[in-house]
């Protein structure tokens, strides 16, 4: 008989969602710093290249629009993450019982 075969020992169901939970969390977080770090450099590199400050200063605008877009729907994405795996957990209880 091979090991493949034998059953392992059951993880907690809830403790698992919540590592779930935390680790979307956490991509979120990262993904977000990282697109932060993304719109500086490319910020940093546009002031260095293009030479027209009215094009220039567009620019920055646009970059700094989409960074405080993405620094204020951080928070509520979050909250939607959450909510759907709660309202998730809430279905299945229901359902089991």
């Amino acid at each position: 008989m091979n090991n493949y075969n034998k059953k392992k020992p059951t993880e907690n169901p809830k403790a698992n969602e919540e590592n779930l939970v935390q680790d979307l969390k956490q991509s979120l977080e990262d993904t977000i710093s990282e697109t932060k770090y993304i719109l500086d450099d490319l910020e940093e590199k546009l002031e260095t290249t293009i030479k027209d400050q009215s094009i220039s200063d567009a620019t920055k605008k646009i970059v700094d629009s989409v960074k405080e877009d993405i620094k204020n729907s951080a928070p509520e994405k979050t909250r939607e993450i959450v909510n759907t795996v709660e309202t998730k957990k809430f279905i299945n209880n229901s359902e089991e019982e």
